[in-house]
């Protein structure tokens, strides 16, 4: 892991993006913290395409896969319900039409 000072990274920039081309990250640092990362254009695009697109109904369907035998569907929706279950007291309704147009 390179980690380098603001400075010498605005200085010597044409260096540092060979390194992180060849070597991986390199770190940017600004009084001692780390404030930046400085990757390859293929390591960003890697990063990029692991991102997670999936929605909670696919990863409900994954674990559906994964855990077949072991939960019932209905269990399972259980678990996966996003739903808003909360009582309807009069805590439930303090904002009701604070934010109406």
């Amino acid at each position: 892991m390179t980690t380098i000072p603001m400075y010498e990274a605005k200085n010597k920039l044409p260096l540092f993006v060979h390194q992180a081309e060849e070597n991986g990250p390199v770190f940017i640092s600004r009084r001692n913290k780390t404030v930046g990362v400085l990757l390859s254009f293929d390591e960003y695009n890697r990063l990029l395409s692991k991102k997670s697109k999936d929605t909670i109904l696919d990863r409900a369907a994954e674990f559906r896969k994964k855990t077949a035998g072991l939960f019932t569907n209905e269990d399972i929706d259980r678990i996966f319900d996003v739903r808003d279950n909360t009582p309807d007291t009069y805590e439930s309704h303090v904002f009701d039409g604070v934010f109406d147009n």
